[in-house]
């Protein structure tokens, strides 16, 4: 299997010096195979890091699930290619046939019917890498590094009119985001996010023929919807608020947010369905990720669900799916699939078997947020909040494994260079305004989105990466460098 691998990133390496799609002209022929090379040995650095530090409870054995269910998954087309195809386009795909191919996967089976589903999109994914890989897990790794380098790529493309640093320090600036070449090194959900996020860019920044354009945009679309379609939508509200910038108001901020906050206001007040539809979802999302974050055990009795907190397990004795309660504990009752509150019950020990229905052990950097509750005010009055836990933490005294302090060290380095490059701005031009305006407006919907609705900040650390990479992209487009890194 090392071998093999070692073969396949070998011929990786030569096809990135070799094809022209993947080199950039500014640059010596060696950069980007070596810059290959450093994302492969970052993704190494990632699994080494889960294995030795992260466990179940910190969300980060999803690499390693995506590649054994892509493996399940890859198994059907020799045993029915049909069942395969349908699994691979969701058409025709039902229960039954999950249960009768992937009843052993965790991620598949226990999830729905849906194109949109990220999850199953990565082990489709995987399960065509499986075709070729030899079931070599480092393979699948070189694959998406290979995928996330194009990213940078259309990254570099994108935006080298718009600094004024030499071409190699840009593509160097681009690919060493701490945050950025972390999760995008890895064989999760992020290469395929940045690649998508990359190549709508480059249709919208790039000059580029009619056909060249269409095409990036159909494809980003594609893969913006299929892993991460929040981070869709913020980009497509940002790109609106640059239209209407640019085309409404000429390049004039004030009229722009006066307008955009008075039909804000507006549509808050009266459509009253839309709006409550999109407090209710981000409630849900809130609701499950405080449920896995807290962890617990969720249990059917005769009428209804019992929750079960960590610190309450001593009180239960649990044999398969069967729970029993040994000791008094004051658990909770609970309307499984919705967002009503817990409501506290006592319960005495009995012979009543409970049925255990969800099991989660919980997070480490589990912290306490304030519920939505289904309310557009308290949506609204959690901004605050949401964008200090998003943007700022963790704090040097969050709970979390010592990589917080990693984290902790990154985001107050970019926050300097962020302040650096304010005090070492340049003047721009109204098209430079306007990408700088459309980054600002993405970042702050990312970052309120994630803190709304995720309490764990080992999965915010994971998810705000693209907002954090627009807060760099904004420095480098503002800063006036020193004359030597002048292109």
């Amino acid at each position: 299997m090392y071998l093999y691998s070692l073969i396949f990133l070998a011929a990786l390496v030569f096809l990135t010096y070799r094809w022209k799609a993947m080199q950039i002209n500014e640059l010596k022929p060696w950069v980007m195979p070596a810059a290959l090379v450093i994302k492969v040995l970052v993704g190494l650095l990632l699994f080494a890091i889960h294995f030795q530090t992260y466990g179940l409870n910190e969300l980060s054995h999803d690499g390693e699930t995506f590649f054994k269910e892509g493996k399940i998954l890859n198994d059907v087309f020799y045993m029915s290619p049909l069942a395969y195809f349908k699994f691979l386009t969701g058409i025709g795909e039902n229960d039954a046939l999950v249960q009768k191919y992937l009843y052993m996967t965790e991620y598949w089976s226990g999830n729905t019917l849906s194109l949109t589903n990220d999850s199953k999109n990565v082990i489709r994914i995987h399960s065509l890498i499986h075709f070729f890989s030899l079931n070599a897990v480092y393979v699948h790794l070189s694959v998406l590094c290979f995928l996330s380098l194009a990213a940078v790529r259309n990254l570099f493309l994108s935006l080298k009119s718009y600094t004024r640093l030499k071409p190699h320090l840009l593509f160097w600036s681009l690919l060493l985001v701490p945050s950025t070449i972390f999760w995008t090194s890895s064989m999760m959900k992020e290469p395929f996010l940045f690649f998508g996020m990359t190549l709508l860019l480059r249709a919208i920044l790039v000059k580029e023929g009619v056909w060249k354009r269409t095409l990036y945009t159909s494809l980003s679309l594609i893969l913006l919807l299929g892993f991460k379609p929040y981070v869709l939508i913020c980009m497509l509200l940002a790109l609106s608020v640059v239209a209407v910038y640019r085309y409404f108001f000429n390049y004039k901020l004030l009229p722009t947010l006066l307008t955009l906050s008075i039909f804000t206001i507006l549509g808050l007040s009266f459509l009253n369905g839309p709006r409550d539809q999109v407090v209710h979802f981000i409630t849900r999302k809130q609701f499950d990720f405080v449920n896995v974050g807290k962890g617990g055990i969720h249990a059917l009795g005769d009428t209804c669900f019992y929750y079960f907190q960590p610190h309450q397990y001593d009180a239960v004795e649990q044999t398969g799916k069967n729970l029993q309660v040994i000791k008094p504990v004051d658990a909770y009752i609970i309307r499984f699939g919705t967002t009503t509150r817990p409501k506290p019950i006592h319960l005495e020990p009995n012979s009543d078997t409970l049925v255990v229905t969800y099991f989660a052990p919980g997070c480490m950097s589990y912290i306490e947020t304030t519920p939505i509750d289904n309310s557009y005010i308290q949506l609204i009055k959690n901004i605050p909040e949401a964008l200090i836990n998003s943007m700022f933490r963790p704090f040097l005294n969050d709970p979390g494994s010592n990589l917080k302090y990693l984290s902790f060290l990154e985001i107050w380095m970019l926050m300097g260079f962020f302040v650096f490059t304010l005090i070492k701005r340049r003047k721009l031009d109204d098209d430079g305004k306007a990408l700088i305006f459309g980054l600002i407006v993405f970042a702050f919907l990312l970052f309120t989105l994630i803190g709304w609705t995720t309490p764990v900040l080992g999965a915010i650390a994971r998810y705000r990466y693209p907002a954090q990479l627009a807060i760099v992209l904004i420095g480098l487009i503002i800063m006036n460098p020193p004359k030597q890194f002048i292109r």
